[in-house]
């Protein structure tokens, strides 16, 4: 995977993400208990990695190779 797929992959996955954590914020949805579980405990995290992985490009690409 070159460095701009895969920074182009990230950055779609963190809006994704960003988007999916707005819904929960704005929307009746946030006092169903699974979309509260799905988004505190898979979404989130998610995009903290993301956007750790867009912040450190750079080495984590010198890591893996």
């Amino acid at each position: 995977m070159t460095p701009m797929t895969f920074r182009r992959t990230l950055r779609w996955s963190h809006l994704a993400t960003s988007a999916i954590i707005g819904t929960y914020l704005y929307s009746p949805w946030s006092t169903d208990p699974t979309f509260t579980a799905v988004t505190l405990y898979a979404v989130f995290p998610l995009m903290a990695l993301t956007g750790v992985a867009m912040w450190q490009q750079a080495r984590l690409a010198r890591w893996l190779r």
